[in-house]
């Protein structure tokens, strides 16, 4: 086992005003970025946008606080792709603060120091800076709960517990994962603490504020036969297990690719160690490498998502920013210094692919921006049809259309607002469209023309039990490496 106890050194770091001036510029670098990408809005975030439409508390398959925020920045900025997103970069600049003050608080000034440096280049935060996803409000939430809970340790505060049971619950607004902060906390003060650190009325207090907080989702999902809760718990079914060795292959590759190739190498080298360390160090562990270890699992008996794990990194940056100020080894700082030049090379590479649009100098064969181009061409296109033929309705047969084709329609005047709706065979509602844009259990008029997208011209004429039914046109648009994207346009009249 590496143990790193007790080796202090002084740690040489930039001073204080240089490294916020340095989040500060990559920051503004970010927004700039947005400001001119051409890269169009992802299947998840436009159903996000759609969703801050009608702010509720809330959705069909997440909780409110996605929807708020950009109701929040669309309001303020209007409905182009950078005001959805502008609060990304904004975000991560928050985190990178507050870890920066968790680590000061709990390790000294130049823990704090790293520890915004490593967050601010890492390449979640880098590719997160540009995406507005769930997992955006919910790693601000994590941290600030765990800054204070670190805070009510080392104090036994019940003014701090109330902020951590306040930013728990916010996390819970944010997404679900927010439950592994407090069950693995939990196992942590069962196992280290035991009222030693943290009295049983301060986590009492923990547990109900943050079930307040939780509590409008929890009556919203109580309201909508748990919606929310069923989707999420249907993500992670493990009634049909694969057992394949290659997912769990590909969810730790992707880990390096989230937390860094040589930090999260650090990590995984002194993570044991941590588990022995005080109480602040153990509880950091165990709000972190557990969360790898259960999604590591999930990956073998089905499947996970990169990003599944994403929290786990809060601890970990803490983590390593105590080891690099403490350890005299020469290989661990070397590494590190690496590490972070490694991470800030990856950033200024995402920064490019987003101002850009596009991976050069690698030719990939399979370009995952491609799915993110072409769609606000298109849209224009089907805008002009449904104007030229006089039509009630337009029909989608894919999330992944009518998300972002809803996007593209409504943005600005909303004329096209409830007139978009998604055909499909599946009897039990999947996603947020099928719930609640289902054209097979919407009011029809006989004689109304409704116009059907798809991408791809063998339509089945009695699915949409229509007379008339014609081809009007094929759309079609350049995406990347002159691949196109071609969709056939329908007509026909309710029978």
């Amino acid at each position: 086992m590496l143990s790193l106890r007790n080796k202090r050194e002084r740690f040489t770091l930039l001073n204080t005003p240089v490294i916020f001036c340095i989040l500060i510029i990559i920051t503004i670098l970010r927004i700039y970025s947005l400001h001119i990408s051409p890269i169009e809005l992802s299947v998840d975030e436009a159903q996000y946008w759609h969703w801050s439409r009608n702010i509720d508390f809330g959705y069909f398959t997440k909780p409110p606080l996605i929807a708020w925020l950009i109701g929040f920045s669309t309001f303020i900025f209007g409905n182009e792709e950078w005001a959805v997103r502008i609060f990304s970069p904004i975000i991560h600049l928050f985190i990178s603060l507050v870890l920066w003050g968790a680590a000061k608080s709990s390790f000294g000034s130049n823990s704090g120091k790293i520890a915004a440096l490593i967050w601010m280049f890492t390449p979640a935060a880098s590719l997160g800076g540009f995406i507005i996803s769930t997992d955006t409000p919910l790693l601000l939430f994590w941290s600030l709960a765990l800054f204070f809970l670190l805070i009510s340790i080392r104090q036994n505060s019940s003014f701090s517990s109330l902020f951590v049971g306040i930013f728990l619950g916010f996390a819970f607004l944010s997404k679900y994962a927010a439950l592994y902060l407090f069950i693995f906390f939990i196992i942590w003060w069962l196992i280290y603490d035991r009222s030693n650190f943290l009295s049983v009325k301060n986590i009492f207090i923990i547990f109900i504020t943050s079930i307040l907080i939780a509590s409008t989702n929890i009556y919203w999902n109580y309201l909508n036969d748990f919606a929310t809760v069923n989707h999420t718990i249907s993500n992670a079914n493990l009634s049909v297990i694969t057992l394949n060795y290659h997912n769990v292959i590909d969810f730790l590759s992707s880990q390096f690719l989230v937390f860094g190739p040589l930090l999260f190498l650090l990590y995984l080298l002194v993570i044991m160690d941590s588990f022995f360390q005080e109480k602040k160090i153990s509880l950091l562990g165990m709000v972190s490498f557990p969360i790898i270890f259960l999604i590591t699992i999930q990956s073998y008996l089905k499947i996970a998502n990169a990003n599944w794990a994403v929290v786990a990194y809060v601890g970990a940056t803490l983590i390593i920013s105590n080891y690099v100020n403490m350890t005299r080894i020469t290989f661990f700082r070397i590494t590190f210094y690496f590490g972070l030049f490694l991470n800030v090379v990856i950033s200024a590479y995402i920064l490019m692919i987003t101002i850009n649009g596009s991976f050069y100098p690698l030719d990939l064969k399979s370009n995952p921006l491609r799915k993110n181009l072409g769609f606000e061409n298109l849209a224009s296109k089907i805008h002009e049809t449904f104007i030229e033929e006089k039509v009630s309705k337009i029909i989608f047969e894919k999330r992944g259309d009518i998300s972002r084709f809803n996007y593209y329609l409504n943005r600005y005047d909303n004329d096209l607002e409830n007139k978009i709706f998604i055909k499909t065979d599946s009897l039990i509602p999947g996603n947020f469209y099928e719930s609640n844009f289902n054209y097979d259990l919407i009011n029809k008029t006989k004689g109304e023309k409704i116009l059907i997208v798809r991408n791809s011209s063998n339509l089945i004429m009695n699915t949409y039990r229509l007379n008339d039914i014609k081809l009007i046109k094929t759309i079609t648009t350049k995406t990347v490496n002159n691949l196109e994207r071609t969709y056939h346009l329908y007509v026909g009249k309710i029978k």
